[in-house]
């Protein structure tokens, strides 16, 4: 509950300072919810005596600069792998920043919870773009973590690098990247190490074994791989599976002959794959490279064309004409119609919820401001749990409706009414002594939270 206090965006923040103080983790795990929260609270949490609270303002997406670069030199590696493990959340950071962090993670006292190796991997999990970073770091220690990656064109420095032991261990990456996969690498059951494995210069027995093998996951991961012998590429381009077929219609070393046969192929998502091997001009190209500074008018052609993909790529380019908005929102193909939902603020509300309806990109149109608010209380008996929940962004919702809802079968739907401020007043608080839905409850505007922390928190002067 409260947790679900410190987000509720009715509630004043120096009424949660107040509650900080003694309950400060439940606090600040809410307060880090918020979408906005003062730089003066940050600071407060950023200086906490439990680390627990600084990891949580550490994880807080729009962290002031400052107090993110002071944290990543907390005395607690907890808070530190906080600052740095956050992928897609928070802007990057400065590469002096990282430079300095990379160095500290190696220079902080020996911890039983982290070794360097696994704070490291937290580093690079946020963004994978640091380990260039680290190839370049003045640390040898540093640059010894990066060497494992030295397959990488970008990283192949590190084979010459001053240090012979990060020499060595770079050779080493390489030459086990480099070496032919044999049947005995592969392992006998799917896990990390099998797409690992298909990912490799393969032997012509191992490729040979994968494409006979039945193992349809494994043949359709492995078709693009560049070392397949030419005979067997002719093979699984007649294979049974279209997915295969599919696979290897995306290759680029293929024969005029193959073209020409996955061009006629019965299914259409394969003739929409090679069909950009026999149908691509240079122009075309540069707008599959994502130039943005293409003509209006070579991009209307794109949307215009036979070619699915071509139109996948108008949909989402900044260059498509308006006038062929609504064309493409009522295009055959599904893809088609996702990426001009995604990509053009133009598109029509109608066209993101019939995208969500389909199931695609769901997370992702919601958070788009033209995705409809009104017209969604119909929604209330759909199978579908996630239709379920677009009822309480409708305003016109019937209270009792959304009351009805937190007693869903589904626990998302439940969780989503009782946040609603249409819920009935009595039902949200009546919510607050439900375990499941407390802290749902204490979030909702709506809730009277004065009286809720006289009656639970004892603090009357509110």
């Amino acid at each position: 509950m409260l947790r679900g206090l410190a987000e509720n965006p009715a509630v004043p923040v120096d009424v949660l300072m107040e509650l900080l103080r003694e309950w400060p983790e439940p606090v600040a795990a809410g307060l880090v919810a918020r979408a906005d929260l003062p730089s003066a609270v940050q600071e407060q949490l950023a200086g906490h005596g439990s680390w627990r609270v600084r990891v949580a303002v550490a994880r807080y997406p729009r962290l002031d600069p400052v107090l993110r670069d002071r944290l990543l030199g907390d005395p607690d590696r907890r808070v530190r792998a906080g600052v740095f493990g956050t992928r897609d959340q928070q802007p990057p950071l400065p590469e002096e920043t990282l430079t300095r962090a990379m160095t500290g993670v190696l220079d902080q006292p020996d911890d039983p919870l982290f070794t360097p190796e696994e704070l490291f991997g937290e580093l690079l999990w946020a963004d994978w773009n640091r380990v260039f970073l680290a190839g370049r770091h003045p640390d040898p220690r540093v640059r010894k973590f990066a060497a494992v990656h030295a397959w990488h064109d970008d990283l192949r420095q590190l084979l010459t690098d001053p240090d012979y032991r990060v020499a060595e261990i770079a050779a080493a990456s390489v030459a086990e990247h480099e070496r032919i996969m044999q049947p005995a690498d592969l392992p006998r059951h799917h896990c990390h190490a099998t797409w690992n494995v298909l990912q490799r210069p393969l032997s012509p027995a191992l490729a040979q074994q994968i494409a006979a093998s039945g193992d349809l996951v494994a043949v359709r991961y492995f078709t693009r791989n560049a070392t397949i012998p030419p005979h067997l590429v002719d093979a699984l381009s007649r294979h049974a599976d279209a997915e295969v077929r599919a696979g290897v219609a995306a290759r680029t070393d293929l024969t005029a002959e193959q073209v020409a046969a996955l061009a006629a192929d019965p299914d259409d998502d394969v003739r929409t794959v090679i069909s950009t091997h026999a149908y691509l001009t240079e122009n075309e190209q540069a707008i599959l490279a994502g130039r943005a500074d293409l003509d209006p008018y070579l991009v209307r052609s794109w949307a215009q064309s036979a070619n699915p993909r071509l139109r996948r790529r108008a949909a989402e380019h900044p260059a498509l004409p308006t006038e062929m908005i609504p064309i493409l929102a009522a295009d055959p193909d599904a893809a088609v119609r996702a990426n001009l939902a995604l990509h053009q603020p133009a598109a029509p509300g109608e066209l993101l919820l019939s995208c969500y309806l389909d199931g695609r990109h769901r997370s992702r149109l919601l958070a788009l401001p033209q995705f409809p608010h009104t017209g969604l209380a119909h929604f209330a008996d759909h199978p579908d749990h996630l239709m379920r929940c677009l009822v309480a962004r409708d305003p016109g919702t019937d209270p009792t409706v959304i009351d009805n809802l937190t007693r869903d079968p589904d626990s998302s739907v439940r969780r989503t009414m009782a946040r609603c401020p249409r819920l009935p007043a009595g039902r949200v608080t009546a919510l607050l002594d439900d375990p499941e839905l407390a802290e749902h409850a204490a979030a909702n505007p709506a809730l009277d939270w004065r009286s809720v922390l006289a009656a639970y928190g004892g603090i009357s002067q509110w």
